[in-house]
């Protein structure tokens, strides 16, 4: 399954999973229930940037892995 982030960047969301902080993902899992990967991602990168206070890295136009 791919989704597209921010940028229009599409790529791979098992891949992005993994790349993704532990306590976001867990949280968003409990709060969303059944969404769509492309709706679960969108989420997360919001709730990455507000933890943060900056872009994820796979939100950016040319994410590095």
């Amino acid at each position: 399954m791919t989704v597209i982030n921010t940028n229009g960047y599409e790529l791979d969301f098992d891949a992005a999973v993994m790349m993704m902080d532990d306590d976001i993902r867990e949280g968003l899992s409990e709060d969303m229930g059944s969404c769509t990967e492309q709706e679960f991602f969108t989420a997360y990168e919001a709730a990455h940037e507000k933890k943060f206070g900056e872009e994820w890295e796979l939100s950016k136009a040319n994410p590095v892995w």
